[in-house]
């Protein structure tokens, strides 16, 4: 022990000379330190550490003893029968990657000349057996086919954010099963260490794009790509110096060039990503200006002062065990400046607001209390003229933790209804499909209820149909009472838990015979009908325009009835609490700028729905954020397009547990008094100042997350979505060819009238002298839900899914405007 000691007493003194900080604690502390990496590189570092002390630790335990003998048996791989949305079926080989990270295909006769792909298990959003996907249902109906599926023998993986599907047929019901065992174990396990396993997936990835000549070794030319693809231009004498560090096995390639292998390859990744920024926020917090580490004291104090959090000693040692990667500083209670930086990195230092994560609102307010997670033309995969209707629309939307899809019926054949965009050439899908879609997926995210937005076009009979297949499918699940003079509240979310409701039409009371149907405009929504040509138009208001008989069968089980708006005044006087009207984004634009404080009181004792206008056959979206400023709850937008619409939409209802409802504001509650948001400060509301630092950036990815192309030159736009006199913008200055490790240090106060309603939206770009700026990523979350210190958090594309290690590093500060 006496002369290991001596030996680290040589290295800490050799580093000394070479004028870096202490490694090595002095003997006595028996501690490390990872804060500068390269002199503990040559001890004793692998790969693993490099990327996080939990890798090793994971891989390990990643599969139960009982499922290591399927987990070799899929490695070496199984024959399979790939189905296509065309019907066709191909012949494959499938098996699970050694690293146990993806499945990885190739036709099983030609390899080598046909190529293979890959599907990461990261990827995949769901696992399901038997036909439960469009391409299955269509596959098993098909006639051509010169055998039957055998049911027991096919599942699917639902892949990415726009959940397109692998569909496979095993060769036996044990090979499914195999399968589906396997995967669901390694799927939730991942989840587990995903951010980690992903980041080093990433290194991972670079090297292999960069080693050409595949001879498992890097030359220095070739970590210069490699430099190129992770945003970074370096100057190549330090690159050189970084090289030479890392390389520490002296390995030749078959030029006789100096060369890193993988290992040596995450040594110089890890070299370049240090953090001077952390550094900094390290040494202000630890007393000795020689220490080059933190005890539980110390760290107290820094959470206590930079992130404003209450925390006991204990929970600071705590911590320390957590986070601090080096098993000789977890012994002595100390937290080393990689220990910081993982910490920062944790999930309770997120600029999201754990609580938010969890439902903490309180749900027992009548529905109409709240703002709604909601769809429009729920069932369209594209746009609204000639896209695909698909009932896996309506599990993707429900599974993203949307409260209420619409649903447009239309008669169909053989007595079967319909849904699909009247008018239009959108495919068409059983209404009974889709319903037994909506029972299966409705409470997989959220408990509180889902809201059908039926939109009847159906004859009589037809719509008897409708009925019965909402009381056989749904059963108990669809809630539904007499309505009447009586009732003078609407439920709560709370009392609906659990429950599916239906909005649409309803006859009113007294009801007559039943054996005979009264009439009433059965549609006053005809979204279809809004259709650009005016010829087009003036021919479809002719057939929709007239009045369709309604079947109290139908109307019975309708909970929120649809009327058609006159005025405000109108609506206060005679409507009841169950009845709502939906309002065309024009409309309520309009209503919104000559009307706001009237909408207001207006939505504060009814409901009010959304959608967009029928100029947008793109389906393309509309902001909601002067929707729900007065207060609208069902603001219904495009969930299939993504963009800065959908990206606000989804960063609000992030709050409250991501369950789809979010108690409103006060001021669009309180009964005893007006809010107008174009005047907050009438209302009495108490202004904030937020102060944001935007201190850095980690591997940003370039446009598209492409490997290829110029190295981007990032900046960062914070802007305010909220009451008008909240809307603003600030932006970052340009750092030229930098997209790996970027630093603004840039700090911006804005202040903020109405809390409540302010959304905070951080957008990195990639500045182009010659044409438009890219977008790089984005993230969105409720001013209320931001947590204040120093926090990372990952910037997301366009469809709304994180990028595999981008971070924004930021300091938060609010404080009450006075």
């Amino acid at each position: 022990m006496a002369q290991q000691t001596n030996g680290n007493e040589k290295r800490l003194q050799k580093s000394h000379s070479l004028n870096e900080p202490k490694l090595v604690a002095p003997p006595r502390r028996k501690r490390l330190s990872l804060r500068h990496l390269s002199a503990y590189f040559n001890q004793s570092v692998t790969a693993d550490t490099l990327i996080g002390s939990e890798l090793t630790h994971i891989e390990q335990h990643a599969v139960p003893d009982n499922l290591k003998e399927d987990v070799a048996h899929l490695t070496k791989g199984l024959h399979m029968v790939k189905v296509r949305g065309a019907g066709k079926q191909y012949s494959r080989h499938f098996e699970l990657t050694p690293d146990l990270m993806g499945i990885r295909q190739c036709d099983s006769k030609k390899w080598i000349k046909r190529g293979n792909s890959y599907f990461d298990l990261a990827e995949i959003k769901e696992i399901r057996s038997g036909w439960n996907t469009d391409v299955f249902q269509a596959a098993q109906k098909r006639a051509s086919y010169h055998e039957p599926l055998e049911e027991a023998h096919c599942f699917s993986l639902v892949l990415g954010e726009k959940h397109d599907t692998l569909d496979l047929i095993a060769d036996s019901e044990e090979d499914r099963s195999c399968w589906l065992t396997v995967l669901n174990t390694l799927v939730k396990r991942q989840k587990y260490s995903a951010l980690r396993r992903r980041h080093f997936k990433w290194v991972k990835n670079h090297f292999l794009a960069s080693d050409a000549n595949r001879d498992g070794v890097l030359n220095f030319e070739e970590v210069m790509n490699v430099l190129g693809q992770m945003n970074i231009n370096m100057d190549r004498h330090h690159a050189k110096n970084i090289f030479n560090k890392a390389d520490v096995k002296k390995q030749k390639n078959k030029k006789e060039e100096d060369a890193l292998d993988p290992e040596e390859f995450v040594r110089f990744y890890t070299l370049l990503r240090h953090r001077p920024e952390i550094d900094k926020i390290f040494q202000e917090f630890t007393k000795d200006d020689d220490d080059d580490f933190m005890d539980p004291e110390e760290l107290q104090e820094f959470l206590k002062k930079a992130q404003k959090a209450d925390v006991s000693v204990d929970e600071c040692r705590a911590m320390i065990q957590k986070y601090e990667p080096l098993q000789e500083n977890k012994e002595v209670d100390v937290l080393s400046g990689e220990g910081l930086r993982q910490l920062l990195l944790g999930a309770e230092q997120d600029i999201f607001n754990l609580r938010c994560n969890q439902i903490y609102q309180d749900m027992t307010r009548p529905i109409t209390h709240y703002f709604i997670d909601s769809s429009h033309n729920t069932y369209l995969m594209e746009d609204q003229l000639r896209g695909p209707s698909s009932i896996e629309a309506y599990k993707r939307a429900l599974q993203k933790g949307c409260r209420c899809v619409e649903m447009d019926l239309w008669d169909g054949n053989n007595g079967e209804p319909i849904i699909f965009h009247g008018h239009t050439l959108t495919s068409k899908i059983l209404f009974k499909d889709a319903l037994t879609a909506c029972m299966e997926y409705a409470f997989k995210t959220s408990d509180y209820p889902v809201i059908l937005s039926m939109e009847n076009h159906c004859s009589v009979e037809q719509q008897k149909m409708v009925a019965s297949h909402l009381k056989d499918i749904l059963g108990s699940t669809l809630w539904y009472i007499d309505l009447d003079d009586t009732v003078t509240e609407m439920p709560s979310p709370e009392k609906l838990r659990g429950k599916i409701v239906v909005k649409g039409k309803r006859l009113p009371p007294p009801y007559p015979d039943p054996n005979v149907v009264d009439e009433d405009e059965v549609s006053d929504e005809d979204e279809a009908a809004e259709i650009v040509d005016e010829i087009i138009t003036k021919e479809l208001t002719k057939k929709t325009g007239k009045k369709v008989k309604l079947a109290k069968e139908l109307s019975d089980r309708v909970l929120l009835k649809s009327v058609h708006f006159s005025n405000f005044e109108l609506a206060k006087a005679k409507c009841k609490c169950y009845e709502m009207s939906s309002f065309v984004e024009k409309k309520a634009e309009k209503l919104i700028s000559t009307e706001p404080a009237s909408y207001v009181e207006h939505n504060k004792l009814f409901l009010s729905r959304i959608y967009p206008n029928g100029l947008r056959t793109d389906s393309s979206n509309y902001s909601p954020i002067d929707m729900w400023n007065v207060g609208c709850q069902i603001v219904a937008l495009n969930y299939q397009t993504a963009g800065k619409q959908m990206q606000l939409y989804k960063g609000k209802f992030q709050d409250n547990g991501k369950c789809g409802y979010l108690l409103k504001p006060a001021a669009l509650q309180d009964a005893r008094s007006t809010f107008n948001p174009n005047k907050p400060e009438t209302y009495g509301c108490k202004p904030k100042l937020l102060t944001i630092k935007i201190i850095s950036g980690q591997r940003l990815p370039k446009p598209g997350g492409s490997m290829k192309g110029e190295v981007i030159d990032p900046y960062v736009v914070v802007s305010v979505h909220g009451v008008p006199p909240d809307n603003q913008k600030v932006k970052t200055k340009i750092i030229m060819d930098n997209g790996f490790n970027p630093l603004w240090d840039e700090t911006f106060k804005l202040k903020i009238q109405m809390p409540e309603l302010a959304l905070v939206r951080f957008t990195v770009y990639d500045y182009d002298v010659r044409s438009k700026n890219d977008f790089v990523g984005t993230y969105t979350l409720p001013f209320t839900c931001m947590q204040e210190g120093y926090c990372h958090f990952r910037i997301t594309d366009k469809h709304g899914d994180p990028h595999i290690v981008a971070t924004l590093f930021v300091h938060v500060s609010i404080e009450t405007d006075s």
